[in-house]
């Protein structure tokens, strides 16, 4: 396995190439599932329900709950696989929140979970009449194993406490931008320079720039070449360390 690659691939076809206990440490974001969420609906008590729809290009997020579910739990399943047993998964997601009820990611508690963060974002997309205004997210913290104990530095922390305060990418014309910050506060407590970090879902690029600046190696896999053409090798094609593949 080629690291400080991009792989324009499905991350499942990279993570088949990984051998086991191979990365450092794995940050990202995939789709929320939410162009199956984002159909108006009318109720009876006259609200309407509508998540946004983010358009990803060449990825429908319009899955069955059900389906949707099955990948995750197998970009999981893989994640632990290739991560070493002192690694960390960093996994962002959300509750949808859809006919006045709230949609957890349950199969999470499946997996070893070391910790729940929450995200601030500060403000929010969804202003649905019926709820207060959603403006935080979920960054679960997940080990190898249950017996695991990943490396940890807290000293190194930007962001010590369970509630990062961030807002959300607005130089960043991703449908769904990572902020900067939460890669690197990930990245700076629970790696070491040189150490290698993975992302499945690497969208515009952010983890492996965090990883560049911060000494470390990357991994990414991406199905939109678009994103990595215009995100990363304008960033990163100058330095000649990224290439696509």
């Amino acid at each position: 396995m080629k690291i400080n690659r991009i792989y324009n691939e499905d991350c499942i076809n990279t993570m088949n190439k990984i051998p086991d206990n191979f990365v450092d440490c794995i940050i990202t974001s995939p789709p929320y599932n939410k162009g199956y969420w984002s159909r108006n609906r009318n109720l009876n008590n006259g609200f309407k329900t509508k998540s946004r729809r983010i358009d990803y290009k060449v990825f429908d997020d319009n899955l069955s709950p059900e389906i949707y579910e099955e990948q995750q739990r197998l970009v999981i399943s893989e994640s632990l696989r290739i991560l070493k047993p002192t690694g960390s998964l960093f996994y962002n997601h959300i509750d949808i929140l859809r006919d006045h009820q709230t949609i957890h990611p349950t199969y999470i508690y499946d997996f070893p979970l070391k910790q729940i963060i929450i995200w601030n974002r500060k403000n929010t997309p969804k202003l649905d009449k019926s709820y207060f205004y959603p403006i935080h997210e979920y960054i679960f913290w997940i080990k190898k194993t249950k017996d695991s104990i990943p490396f940890y530095n807290r000293k190194n922390s930007p962001l010590n406490k369970s509630i990062w305060n961030i807002s959300t990418a607005i130089k960043n014309d991703h449908p769904a931008p990572f902020p900067l910050k939460i890669v690197k506060n990930c990245i700076l407590t629970t790696t070491r320079k040189n150490d290698i970090i993975y992302d499945p879902f690497m969208g515009s690029g952010t983890t492996a720039k965090a990883a560049i600046e911060l000494n470390r190696n990357y991994i990414g896999s991406e199905l939109n070449k678009d994103y990595i053409d215009k995100h990363i090798k304008e960033e990163f094609i100058l330095k000649n360390q990224t290439k696509l593949f």
